[in-house]
């Protein structure tokens, strides 16, 4: 099977898989490594068998141990099938005996008696994709231990580490390695064209993104576009790359690309175009990625912030209507953000007479058929009089309270054949009818048409109720002189509710924690809706726990709080909580007795809590977030006060959603945190061991609420000896922060060991490969080696881009700052200028310590302050462990509300 052909979404052929795994297997140098890896896990497990396995698009067996020979190089055809099950599974295989487990015994490796007990790990590339399998086996059973499964996965490693070793190799550079890593996790793929022959080349991952195996060569390039890019787009991209050729040389495009299985994806494409030494262009390098989650994601939300402007502006303007005949005109002007081509309304006069109104190019168009008919339609301010037979949606809505959707004409006609006529005459593909309602009266009709048809969905339904919703307000308040003080009633009362959502969204949008937000929504709720109230939310386990409360007498916070708090203890499945978040709905209690509270509260302390704030009606709605209900938002009305109105359960359970929505988002937030920390922790590893050396390494992220920063630490053996040191802080404290900080450490970790250079050098060349891969960073950075003295001590040769000064602890315990003046220039500012090595040596009990700024530097002190403190507090710490002078440090400069991250990395001469 080719990879391009797989569509079933195994793992097993997935395309970004493959590609990782054919970059490892195309360098490996031949069995002998991987020959004495197996032997050494067979050897540790006492098995007879073992092998190492990359699996492409097939098992190749590159190394083994008790193998027949000839079977190294070729494909695992004995135990092809167990490899293919771990690699598909990403997790070890562990299996006693074989013969007895129902989905192996029938292989053939089983049945020929050649493997009865198996062990197999996955290899997991630096990348995060398993590329293979290591895998011990016997003929005979045995019972597998646990620490030997994690034995074989410690030596699984090993084996991942000598193939990415060889891959790094033969790649132009440990730093292209890396890249190629970042790119494949990343599935950002690679494409060159040349413009002296013509040809286009893609990597792996550029044809992935095409919906192809590759790499290509692509000799046809308008042939290319032709049959894999959208038609519309074809000519952006042919002219992006003529302005790139004949402009700055900078190309992007964004284009639609179409796959063999009829999928279409939005990519992106950026390049840039390479000259020769006589200004000639010779070839363009680029990027491609998918964009097309982040295209849709963006799509979905502008849809949102669209539909809640349409709304809010046609609020607006139906607010100032002075008559019925301008409401369709309005409304229509919310309904075209669904396509929407005109519309119309219906209303009932005082004499129950049903006019129809309509908007100007629904009465143009309806004056030119009654002309070709040779007929007269009056459309005057007072409308059209509507026969109330039902034959048409209009009057059908109107009298009977049902929405009516039509996706297309013949759904209409089949439900109203009076609608044929009508459809043909108006040029209607899709129609929807909605009643007009206020306080449950109906008062006419909604109805938009469309000129092609339309499948409703859900937030297509929501925003023409929330249209026809305003609409019938403005038709209450227009209505006769008898219902008018009514209308304006509840016009007024539904200005309230909409000044209050607003209110609600200002607090649950504002840069409070989520807890401030919630108590102050509950200010609000009270006593807009009701006399008091209550929030809890469920953990990840389903219990309720209480975030807020409120109460319109002040005095009386203290009681609800002590309701609450046994509330959510000591009530039963009947209880109005409980309920509404098993349920998702809300619900009413419009009296609320003693017998139903014992019922719902079976604790008698909670009871009486609950008793002594004397509410005699009650209602309770979910918090919802994206179809998940999250928790409840719960109200209490007293005797003066009654029950809830209709409105106001409608307007609680907007609440509930909104604040729902704003808890999960916070939750989010903080799962992303979580994350980001989690990657910039994975990128931070142990420090090595060197003999006389005792390193220490420590990492603090900042306090909730602050953004991830960009601060590093590096410890690793230099090309030519010693032991090389690195701190840093990337400018900036975000995300995109923590990425560049990866990749100034791997180009750092790179260029040190591939150059072996002084500090100063390795800091330059970082300079320069900064500028030239247009990383646009900019970072602090302390780059240090250390080279023990045979006769004791060691000499400390170190570089300062702009970082703050290393500080030494000597023997006896004084301290004293290695702080050049003046200091050289942040890495990514200018690679022309030079840098500075400088020197110390160190006493046998030297303590060395580089840090990042987030130390030492706060609002309330600047750099020379806070290093002035760190002195002070390394006195006398010469004889401790340097696991406890490291947590002295910490403990007493890192505040707890600390905005910025902190490395810490300490060194001691033996």
């Amino acid at each position: 099977m080719s990879v391009a052909a797989s569509s079933s979404g195994d793992d097993l052929y997935d395309a970004q898989r493959v590609a990782a795994a054919r970059r490892l297997f195309l360098e490996v140098p031949g069995p002998a490594s991987y020959d004495r890896l197996s032997a050494l896990a067979a050897r540790l497990l006492r098995a007879g068998h073992a092998k190492v396995t990359l699996f492409t698009t097939q098992d190749t067996v590159i190394g083994g141990h008790g193998l027949p020979p000839g079977v190294v190089g070729g494909r695992a055809l004995l135990t092809g099938e167990l490899s293919a099950r771990v690699v598909r599974d990403g997790r070890p295989l562990v299996v006693p005996d074989a013969r007895d487990d129902a989905e192996l015994s029938t292989l053939p490796a089983v049945t020929s008696g050649q493997v009865a007990a198996y062990l197999g790990t996955p290899l997991i590339a630096a990348s995060g994709r398993v590329v293979g399998v290591l895998a011990v086996y016997d003929p005979v059973p045995r019972d597998w231990h646990d620490d030997e499964a994690q034995l074989l996965e410690h030596l699984a490693a090993s084996v991942v580490a000598e193939l990415e070793l060889s891959a790094a190799r033969s790649a132009i550079g440990a730093s292209r390695a890396r890249l190629e890593v970042a790119l494949e996790a990343s599935s950002v793929g690679i494409w060159e064209q040349d413009l002296r022959t013509g040809v286009l080349r893609w990597d792996e991952r550029a044809a992935a993104v095409h919906g192809l195996a590759g790499p290509m060569e692509i000799t046809d390039v308008d042939a290319m576009i032709a049959e894999r890019l959208h038609e519309e787009d074809r000519a952006v991209v042919r002219r992006a790359m003529a302005e790139a050729l004949r402009g700055s040389g900078e190309y992007l495009a964004e284009a639609r690309v179409l796959h063999t299985d009829g999928g279409v994806r939005w990519t992106v494409s950026r390049g840039r175009v390479v000259r020769d030494s006589g200004g000639n262009a010779v070839r363009v390098l680029g990027t491609v990625v998918d964009v097309t989650a982040a295209r849709e994601e963006a799509a979905r939300r502008m849809a949102a912030v669209e539909r809640a402007a349409a709304i809010a502006e046609v609020a607006a303007q139906l607010a100032n209507a002075t008559a019925l005949s301008q409401l369709a005109g309005i409304a229509l002007r919310g309904a075209r953000v669904l396509g929407a081509a005109s519309s119309a309304m219906a209303a009932f006069d005082s004499d129950g007479v049903l006019r129809l109104h309509l908007d100007p190019h629904l009465a143009d168009t309806v004056a030119a058929a009654a002309a070709e008919a040779d007929t007269h339609v009056e459309l005057g301010e007072q409308g059209v009089p509507v026969d109330l037979d039902d034959a048409l949606p209009t009057q059908y809505a109107a009298r009977h309270g049902e929405r009516l959707l039509f996706a297309d004409l013949a759904e209409a006609v089949d439900r109203f054949p009076g609608m044929a006529e009508v459809g043909t005459a108006l040029g209607l593909r899709a129609l929807a009818a909605l009643p007009l309602r206020v306080e449950g009266r109906l008062l006419g009709s909604f109805v938009v048409v469309w000129d092609t048809g339309r499948a409703f969905d859900e937030a297509d339904v929501e925003l023409l109720d929330g249209l026809t919703a305003q609409i019938a307000l403005s038709v209450s308040r227009l209505r006769a002189e008898a219902e008018r003080t009514t209308a304006v009633a509840a016009l007024t009362a539904a200005n309230q509710r909409l000044q209050m959502l607003a209110d609600v969204g200002r607090v649950l949008s504002g840069d409070l924690g989520i807890g401030e937000q919630l108590s102050r929504l509950s200010d609000l709720v009270v006593p807009a809706l009701a006399d008091w109230c209550w929030l809890v939310v469920t953990d990840e386990q389903g219990r309720l726990h209480e975030m807020a409360w409120g109460h319109r007498d002040p005095a009386q916070r203290g009681l609800v709080a002590d309701y609450v708090r046994t509330m959510v203890h000591g009530m039963s499945d009947e209880h109005a909580a409980r309920v509404v978040t098993r349920t998702g709905r809300p619900l009413v209690v419009p009296e609320l007795d003693v017998e139903a509270v014992r019922r719902a509260l079976h604790d008698p302390e909670a009871q009486e809590a609950l008793l002594r704030l004397a509410p005699r009606s009650a209602l309770v709605v979910p918090l919802l977030a994206r179809g998940e209900v999250i928790g409840a938002l719960g109200t209490a009305n007293g005797t003066e006060r009654g029950p809830h109105t209709p409105a106001e359960v409608e307007t609680a359970a907007e609440v509930g959603r909104r604040a729902g929505l704003a808890l999960h988002t916070a939750r989010l937030h903080e799962q992303q945190r979580g994350l980001a920390h989690a990657l910039q922790r994975s990128m931070l590893t142990a420090p090595p061991r060197p003999e006389g050396l005792d390193i220490v390494v420590r990492y603090v992220p900042a306090s909730e609420g602050a953004e991830v920063g960009g601060d590093w630490y590096d410890a690793f053996p230099g090309v030519r000896g010693g032991t090389v040191l690195v701190i840093g802080d990337v400018v900036g404290h975000d995300r995109n922060a923590a990425a560049l900080m990866g990749q100034l450490r791997g180009l750092l970790r790179g260029i040190s060991h591939a150059s072996g250079a002084a500090p100063a050098e390795v800091l330059g060349r970082l300079d320069r490969a900064v500028e030239g891969l247009a990383l646009g960073a900019m970072a602090t950075a302390v780059v240090a080696r250390l080279d023990r003295h045979p006769a004791g001590g060691a000499r400390l040769h170190w570089s300062s881009a702009g970082h703050p000064p290393p500080v030494v602890v000597d023997p006896q315990g004084g301290v004293r700052v290695l702080d050049p003046r003046p200091a050289d220039l942040l890495v990514g500012v200018d690679p022309a200028r030079p840098r500075t090595d400088h020197v110390t040596d160190l006493a046998a009990g030297s303590t060395v310590l580089l840090y990042t700024d987030g130390l030492v530097e706060r609002r309330d002190r600047d750099l020379e302050e806070g290093t002035a403190e760190l002195c002070a507090v390394l006195e006398g710490t010469a004889g401790l462990p340097l696991e406890l002078l490291c947590d002295r440090v910490l403990g007493r400069l890192f505040l707890p509300d600390a905005e910025d991250d902190v490395a810490l990395l300490a060194v001691r001469v033996g």
